[in-house]
């Protein structure tokens, strides 16, 4: 009951300052839970997870635990969340094989971690405890277990006992790319849980939109998100990117409940971009949110950074043959809206028919194999491509660039249908309106995509599009 009293405060606060939550409020019978200025509530895909991702958490308890990798695995960072202030956060882990409890010997290490206030911009400023622990150097083809811990006067508070896995020594290795999840509708979650637990994915892509949105209530929804994605995010590493719907006072949500992007490694100035190296691949990730939420200098700086990545990149491509950028909003869609008109050529072409800050064209200079975004709520794969033109019907060692959009795994907004009755654009190959999430598997001289169909009754359903490009 303290819970809900806080949660319906800090939302009585938000209206009073913003009129446009109030009128939100009037639209509540119309509008799906869980949307834009809408509180959640629990639904047959979030309940079906297993954990109460809604429940009132101690005010040292860790919480919103995930990671991400550096590159090749080799290292992981580690972040979690509490209400309170601490002394210190700590994180152990050990190999699977050897239980923490069952020998002293066994090679359990023990680390430290940095911590900072996060405040939220909304009317309540109020404040959250961020944590994060990068790990030493970890072994290749292991399953590692581990507990992140709040140490206080009082002792140390543990986190649940998770467990993730490092790169193996094959070239072959598989990864989840989806986009455009909520706290509500998350229809593919039940099942991304379901792969994570294989342990046969080795990191999570998403191609932004998260919670709708994590700012909401003082970031009460941002923390939701946090906990019930930790079912997943705390398996498989995060390496996402940030969409419109995280650009609440200058994307501080993401900025501050995503430190643990390898950003720095990448000389970029926040996990907003950033890049790594996984064998074969090297992935970018970029934020095409500059475009509509930035400055011409933060365009410029972040064109410079990814051509500067790109041109590095290339130098080791024989070791490194594949490069795929993720971003939010796609260079090509076929829905009836803006954001693939004048948005999307806005992307492609620069401002204004100047080519100031123009994507497509490094895209093409640098060879630039794949393009996996979101923003639009549906599945779409494109033809290689090119100035809008197909410039090949094959993806044997095609000409130029081809694009996939993920944007359905499920969220409170819903799907977004296509014309159903064209004409279609010659690059546009596989159109898909429903729910579901992509499986990747790439090797040295194959790329392979595979779209499975995630259904509302909460089964997974068929195979909705798979192919492969091959150098």
């Amino acid at each position: 009951m303290k819970r809900l009293l806080f949660i319906l405060g800090a939302w009585a606060v938000s209206a009073i300052a913003s009129p446009s939550l109030l009128g939100r409020a009037d639209k509540e019978q119309e509008e799906p839970a869980g949307s834009p200025g809408l509180m959640t509530v629990p639904d047959k895909f979030n309940t079906a997870l297993g954990v109460d991702w809604n429940r009132t958490y101690g005010q040292t308890e860790p919480q919103q635990i995930h990671l991400s990798f550096g590159s090749d695995s080799k290292y992981a960072r580690i972040q979690f969340a509490t209400l309170s202030p601490i002394d210190q956060a700590v994180l152990k882990y050990w190999p699977k094989s050897r239980h923490v409890s069952t020998s002293s010997k066994k090679p359990v290490t023990h680390l430290r971690g940095e911590s900072w206030t996060f405040t939220d911009g909304g009317a309540l400023q109020r404040e959250l405890y961020m944590h994060m622990i990068k790990t030493k150097n970890l072994k290749a083809a292991t399953v590692y277990a581990y507990q992140v811990g709040a140490t206080t006067c009082n002792g140390t508070e543990w986190g649940p006992e998770l467990e993730f896995h490092t790169a193996s020594k094959e070239d072959e290795f598989s990864f989840l790319s989806i986009g455009d999840m909520g706290v509500n509708n998350a229809v593919s979650m039940p099942h991304l849980v379901d792969f994570a637990k294989t342990h046969k994915y080795d990191f999570v892509t998403l191609s932004g939109d998260q919670a709708y949105d994590m700012a909401d209530f003082n970031g009460i929804k941002g923390d939701e998100y946090m906990n019930m994605v930790q079912e997943l995010f705390a398996r498989v590493p995060y390496m996402g990117v940030p969409g419109n719907h995280e650009r609440a006072y200058n994307f501080s949500h993401y900025i501050n409940r995503y430190a643990t992007l390898p950003h720095k490694e990448s000389h970029f100035a926040n996990p907003l971009m950033y890049s790594f190296d996984y064998k074969s691949l090297h992935l970018i990730s970029f934020s095409t949110e500059i475009y509509f939420y930035g400055t011409p200098e933060e365009v410029q700086t972040a064109i410079n950074w990814l051509e500067a990545d790109l041109v590095e990149a290339n130098k080791h491509r024989q070791q490194r043959p594949w490069i795929v950028l993720i971003t939010h909003h796609p260079l090509y869609c076929s829905a009836p809206s803006e954001d693939c008109t004048s948005k999307a050529q806005l992307i492609r072409d620069g401002f204004n028919n100047t080519g100031f800050g123009a994507l497509e064209p490094l895209l093409l200079k640098y060879n630039v194999d794949v393009v996996i975004a979101g923003h639009v709520h549906n599945y779409e794969r494109t033809l290689p491509i090119a100035k809008g033109q197909v410039t090949s019907q094959s993806y044997h060692q095609p000409k130029s660039y081809m694009q996939v959009i993920v944007g359905n795994v499920g969220q409170p907004e819903g799907a977004e249908s296509f014309n159903t009755t064209g004409p279609w654009a010659d690059w546009s190959a596989k159109r898909y309106d429903g729910n579901g999430f992509s499986t990747v598997k790439v090797t040295s001289e194959t790329f392979s995509m595979t779209h499975h169909q995630a259904n509302h009754d909460g089964t997974l359903g068929s195979v909705i599009d798979s192919f492969t490009i091959s150098k």
